[in-house]
């Protein structure tokens, strides 16, 4: 995910502050597919001001002691080209499912099933918790949201709905002591 790419997009919607721009992710639900530090989104806000993506529509002077003003940014000519970049360069982008547990499951015939089990179980609760949400959002707006946008919402949807299968799975392997059984596979290969 390209933070530049989300940044753009939100401008060339209407002028923002930074805070706003995080709002904007939070009011649309994509904080639960982009994960977007406040740190990390001034920095890009910065490089792309250097870079002339953005500029200062507007500057709010804020009441108070040492208190900075506050800079409303805009897009540029040469920020909507690259936002066309973007957007073509992450949609030709190869793809590589990740989990955070998929580091683990090789080595969990070292651990305790008894440990892991309410790790995946509150795992699998959130994952419910996230299908019902974007169903949710969905159902409420997705009659007047963009087509591009219901779509991504959908595969979050469907890549949700696949982690909870396979973590009902991962749960019952736990539960039945068959995910750290090691069978007949040796503990190591040989060179």
């Amino acid at each position: 995910m390209s933070i530049r790419l989300i940044i753009l997009g939100l401008l060339t919607e209407c002028n923002r502050h930074p805070y706003e721009i995080r709002q904007a992710v939070k009011a649309r639900n994509w904080h639960m597919t982009f994960r977007i530090k406040d740190g990390s989104l001034y920095y890009a806000v910065d490089q792309m001001r250097e870079e002339g993506l953005i500029e200062v529509a507007e500057t709010i002077h804020v009441q108070g002691d040492n208190r900075p003003d506050k800079l409303v940014y805009r897009i540029t000519e040469k920020g909507r080209s690259a936002l066309l970049d973007l957007i073509y360069g992450e949609l030709g982008q190869e793809f590589y499912p990740q989990h955070p547990m998929f580091a683990s499951l090789p080595f969990v015939r070292y651990a305790d099933n008894r440990l892991m089990e309410p790790i995946i179980a509150k795992r699998l609760e959130a994952c419910e918790e996230r299908i019902k949400h974007v169903s949710r959002v969905l159902e409420i707006k997705g009659e007047w949201l963009p087509r591009g946008a219901v779509r991504m919402i959908q595969g979050m949807l469907r890549f949700s709905e696949t982690e909870r299968d396979w973590l009902r799975e991962l749960l019952e392997d736990a539960r039945t002591g068959m995910l750290t059984d090691n069978g007949d596979v040796p503990d190591q290969h040989p060179n």
